[in-house]
């Protein structure tokens, strides 16, 4: 299996967390505190200004400046890993104190957007392939733990605000267990 690509999981982990990914209205953030009884904090590992590509998912020129974040969902009571995002956005499209958060915080997104009372409407992307090997060198070791992913842009106030990849943890099949069993 080539490095970064998410293990198979079985048809009914897949469906269950995929069912429980699509059901939810609400943020990832919001999810996995609901699912693991604990808060979530985003382990921000490198975020930095980019110029936008002509595939940027969010509507602007090539050349637009934009922010690239990669951060790790962890617990944090337990500091496990539920979950690696690759995120671009456009921070003229959020509100400054939006912005500031952001940047100075490990607050994941989905808490600073409801913080901010910003409602989001979610579009699914094509499924994101391999991490790659920048992703790879900041997740150190945390590679072969994957075991699914999706892409999705956020719509704030009709504008493409976010376009976000998230490859999810065997941590969060192991939450899902747990909660079948209980």
């Amino acid at each position: 299996m080539p490095v970064g690509r998410p293990d198979p999981m079985t048809a009914s982990e897949s469906s269950h967390l995929r069912r429980m990914l699509l059901d939810n209205p609400g943020t990832v953030t919001h999810l996995l505190e609901t699912l693991t009884g604990e808060p979530i904090f985003a382990d921000v590992v490198r975020q930095y200004s980019i110029r936008a590509s002509s595939d940027n998912g969010l509507g602007v020129t090539v050349g637009h400046p934009m922010t690239q974040r990669m951060a790790v969902l962890r617990g944090r009571t337990t500091d496990l890993p539920y979950l690696f995002a690759e995120s671009r956005f456009l921070p003229e499209r959020l509100p400054e104190l939006a912005q500031v958060q952001l940047d100075r915080t490990n607050d994941p997104i989905g808490r600073v957007l409801v913080a901010h009372g910003l409602k989001t409407v979610r579009q699914a992307l094509p499924q994101p392939g391999p991490v790659g090997s920048e992703a790879l060198s900041v997740m150190a070791g945390l590679s072969s733990e994957l075991v699914w992913s999706r892409a999705y842009r956020l719509i704030i106030d009709e504008l493409p605000v976010f376009a976000i990849r998230e490859w999810f943890f065997r941590s969060v099949l192991e939450v899902l267990d747990r909660e079948a069993r209980s």
